[in-house]
């Protein structure tokens, strides 16, 4: 039996199996339906083809598995985990059942056309899935063995992954209309005016992403804070579009990239990689409790607080201000109440543990104001009292420990009913306000 001018070639697999299922048609009383029995076969046909492309396709990813699993390797691992030899056989598929259409279906018929570009496109598809598979591990590894820095790579990964559909669909269209790529694109072109308004978002973000890696601008774990926005937290995640802020009180944050490249923000990582914090207080002193000491006074305060006596000997062989220069210097004066109290705590910070001497330590006066004179205290947390409950235990220990202090070198701070301590930033007379806002807007760990 031959079916010359038909789809169905005229070799012996094809005719056999036509004529099975022209027997099997005449068995049910169905031979005479017109073309019943070439649907039939068409569907044989492809119904066979996927079975064996099915049992090729999931031997391989056995295989593939088995060997992974022997291997016992962090890549092996990883490999698994992105289920790389499920994705790249994808394509294990459409090339087996296009193996099957040339000797399944004569070439000049439209079926045939037909079921071979379906496959390509097919074949494009499986392929693109293949490919960023790949990069996803590719980008895995890096981010996990070399981003030693962090740096927000994920938006680059979901570009290279847009690139690849990109020119996917650029393939498939080309190749379902019959056109080759390079003749789409140039019709394409006439659109990008529409493309690029369409994809404005993404563009920037990407921009964005690529300016903020390579500068260094920002990393995952970062603790940032963007003015005129929530964003008062750690950096969980930077994509294509958005930029993922988990706050210090556990709320998320959405920023488009560009957020942060078209304004400033705050960026707490070097404080934390340097291991050194600021801590800056002010008190309120009442002017009317500052007065000159004498040589009585000098020997109550040296008998009680005997770690000044250094100073007070150093001062009284100087004859005058006595100032030992460098980052860190106790200084202060023997003439008054004051200038005896500033050495002091510039002694007590020295040798406070937590308190570094190798950054600027200061323990000044300020002009007078209204509610009086401001004692102003400038150090630097060291080490682990960078982190949010130790510097907050830290600070804490200084105004305490200045508190009780004061009184014995009779300095009073200022009182208006309750200890009116002022926090500066900028401005004493924020003081209450700032004080409040310190506890919640300080970064974590």
């Amino acid at each position: 039996m031959i079916y010359a001018d038909s789809f169905i070639p005229s070799h012996a697999i094809a005719s056999g199996i036509m004529s099975f299922i022209d027997r099997s048609l005449g068995a049910v009383g169905l031979a005479h339906i017109g073309g019943i029995d070439k649907v039939l076969y068409s569907i044989v046909i492809i119904a066979v083809a996927l079975l064996v492309a099915f049992a090729i396709r999931h031997a391989i990813i056995i295989a593939l598995r088995n060997i992974l699993k022997m291997r016992r390797s962090e890549l092996a691992g990883q490999m698994l985990d992105l289920r790389i030899s499920t994705k790249c056989t994808h394509i294990v598929t459409p090339l087996v059942v296009m193996s099957f259409v040339p000797w399944a279906f004569e070439a000049q018929h439209m079926i045939h056309t037909v079921l071979m570009r379906t496959l390509v496109v097919w074949l494009y598809i499986a392929f693109a899935v293949g490919i960023n598979s790949l990069i996803s591990l590719i980008w895995l590894r890096f981010d996990n063995r070399q981003n030693e820095k962090k740096h927000p790579l994920r938006g680059l990964l979901i570009s290279a992954h847009g690139i690849v559909w990109v020119i996917v669909a650029i393939s498939a269209i080309a190749e379902i209309a019959g056109k080759s790529p390079g003749a789409l694109l140039t019709g394409m072109a006439a659109m990008s005016a529409a493309l690029l308004l369409i994809f404005k978002d993404s563009i920037l973000g990407f921009v964005s992403g690529i300016l903020l890696s390579q500068n260094d601008m920002i990393r995952v774990g970062d603790w940032i804070i963007v003015p005129n926005t929530p964003a008062n937290g750690s950096v969980e995640d930077v994509t294509l579009t958005v930029v993922k802020v988990r706050n210090w009180d556990n709320t998320l944050v959405m920023l488009p990239p560009y957020a942060l490249i078209s304004g400033s923000f705050q960026n707490y990582r070097g404080m934390f990689e340097i291991g050194r914090r600021l801590i800056e207080i002010d008190f309120l002193i009442d002017m009317s409790s500052l007065h000159k000491i004498d040589d009585t006074f000098i020997a109550r305060i040296v008998g009680k607080y005997p770690e000044v006596e250094s100073f007070v000997k150093e001062s009284a062989n100087a004859h005058g201000l006595v100032f030992n220069g460098g980052t860190a210097p106790v200084n202060g004066t023997i003439d008054t109440n004051a200038g005896l109290f500033r050495a002091y705590l510039c002694n007590y910070l020295l040798n406070h543990p937590c308190i570094s001497g190798q950054e600027y330590l200061i323990v000044r006066f300020l002009p007078p104001q209204t509610e009086g004179v401001s004692l102003q205290i400038w150090c630097y947390a060291d080490g682990d009292a960078v982190s949010w409950v130790k510097y907050e235990a830290v600070r804490s220990q200084i105004i305490e420990h200045v508190i009780v202090t004061a009184s014995d070198f009779d300095i009073d701070i200022y009182n208006a009913g309750a200890y009116d301590i002022d926090i500066k930033d900028n401005s004493a007379a924020t003081a209450s306000v700032q004080s409040d806002q310190s506890s919640h807007t300080s970064p974590h760990e």
